[in-house]
């Protein structure tokens, strides 16, 4: 019996038994499908969804596998890796010639991979939304992943503001190498965790066990790199690792907030090694991409979103995908806990308290530096360059007059985001730039007009 179709009919006749928000966290989010086995269902799971379907419902979903026909007498939640591989060796030496259990176990196999190399199952090449503002990120990560030739884009470097798919894609690679080669030893790591288990490891004298981890793999990728920026002993590790994974002709990704030469603090020599390769850039999703996001979500977790509610969102949240997310949850939990029909109205109720937040966040210094950019025909690259000639001088004190108007950011900061330059040259900044919009009303018309675009 193939659990996995036997569960999504289980789940078509559970679903209007539950809350949509309650069913999506316990039949979608938090339990997987592993196998039918002597009359038992068994689900991989946590410790929450154990006690739920062993014990609160699972007479519930006993009797929808009864109506469906299938003779099932018990529900088994499977909460660790090691406790699955030990149900899949209980089988009969029969069931594993039987193809069907060379495919659990193929699938277990897989699964141990993807648990090593610390992937979400969810996030893959199918399930990324394409669009103008990523497509180019993920060609590249599609040719990384497709090939074991190196070329000239190792390392890949990512870069775009928080929540945009970085994570997601580097995921995706994970989850394409292993598929291509089930052998390969695939490793995704937080630059946090990096810094956290290295800590442990020179505490507990495990050093030669940390680098074995981190440089013997065929995939190495670290995620928010900038975190590291100004951590001595981290950045030392990490630029061996970098270099003994990269003369080994192993490949390497890394994600960041923002390109290196802009990450404050971060060492000369990871800047260089980290630019070796290729560089690209995630921007924030525009409209009709915005409005795919949401819809794909909706379809994949088996929503009727009226097409105005997911417009509204879409026009009004634009700073990233986990914030569109985060927004439709909350437009359905709104209606299911208010008993209210999901529509147009209830969507500007639920989210009426959190539109202004979702535009504050929205502007951060890069945002900042690439509108005055556009507007004085420079580029990003050369507001955070030493050159000091005045078509490019002018623009870097607007931004820096920007940032302090709009920003809860210090001076020091702000001089950190601009090539590390010293609060007096803010001061100086600010002063000049409040002086020329007092004298000339062209340029305080056009400032204005930067700062209003970038409140929306």
């Amino acid at each position: 019996m193939d659990a996995n179709k036997l569960w999504i009919s289980a789940k078509q006749k559970l679903k209007g038994s539950f809350p949509k928000s309650f069913f999506e966290i316990y039949f979608n989010e938090e339990s997987i499908p592993i196998a039918v086995k002597d009359h038992v269902f068994y689900l991989r799971g946590n410790i929450r969804t154990k006690e739920f379907f062993e014990n609160q419902k699972k007479d519930k979903l006993l009797e929808a596998f009864s109506e469906l026909a299938a003779n099932i007498n018990d529900v088994v939640v499977i909460t660790d890796l090691d406790e699955e591989l030990a149900f899949f060796q209980t089988v009969d030496e029969e069931n594993a010639r039987n193809s069907a259990a060379d495919e659990r176990t193929e699938l277990i196999s897989k699964a141990s991979n993807i648990a090593n190399a610390n992937l979400n199952p969810k996030y893959t090449f199918d399930t990324f939304v394409v669009g103008p503002s990523n497509n180019i990120a993920v060609a590249a990560c599609q040719r990384v992943a497709s090939s074991d030739d190196i070329m000239n884009d190792n390392p890949l470097f990512l870069y775009g503001g928080v929540g945009l798919g970085k994570t997601h894609l580097m995921h995706a690679i994970g989850h394409n190498v292993l598929e291509r080669d089930p052998s390969k030893k695939v490793l995704y790591v937080s630059s946090e965790t990096f810094t956290n288990e290295l800590i442990m490891a020179i505490r507990e004298k495990k050093n030669d066990e940390f680098r074995h981890k981190y440089r013997s793999v065929d995939l190495f990728m670290i995620d928010d790199v900038q975190f590291i920026a100004g951590k001595t002993s981290v950045e030392e590790e990490l630029f061996h690792t970098f270099n003994d994974v990269f003369a080994a002709g192993k490949k390497i990704i890394l994600s960041s907030d923002r390109p290196p030469r802009d990450i404050p603090h971060l060492k000369d020599r990871l800047k260089s090694r980290f630019i070796c390769g290729i560089m690209v850039d995630i921007q924030a999703p525009d409209y009709s991409t915005r409005m795919a996001i949401l819809q794909s979500k909706a379809e994949n977790d088996n929503l009727s979103i009226p097409k105005d509610v997911i417009e509204y969102i879409a026009d009004n949240v634009k700073s990233n995908i986990r914030e569109l997310e985060g927004a439709l949850n909350k437009v359905i939990l709104y209606a299911d806990l208010s008993s209210q029909e999901l529509n147009l109205d209830t969507a500007k109720e639920a989210l009426k308290d959190i539109l202004v937040s979702y535009k504050t966040k929205e502007i951060n210094v890069l945002r900042i530096k690439e509108m005055v950019s556009d507007a004085y025909n420079v580029t990003v690259e050369e507001l955070n360059s030493k050159k000091r000639t005045k078509n490019i001088a002018f623009p870097r004190q607007v931004a820096m007059y920007i940032s302090r108007t709009l920003l809860d950011i210090s001076l020091p900061n702000i001089g950190d985001e601009f090539g590390g330059r010293d609060h007096t040259t803010v001061m100086h900044a600010i002063k000049k730039i409040e002086d020329e919009m007092e004298k000339s009303e062209m340029t305080k018309v056009k400032i204005e007009k930067i700062i209003s675009d970038l409140n929306g």
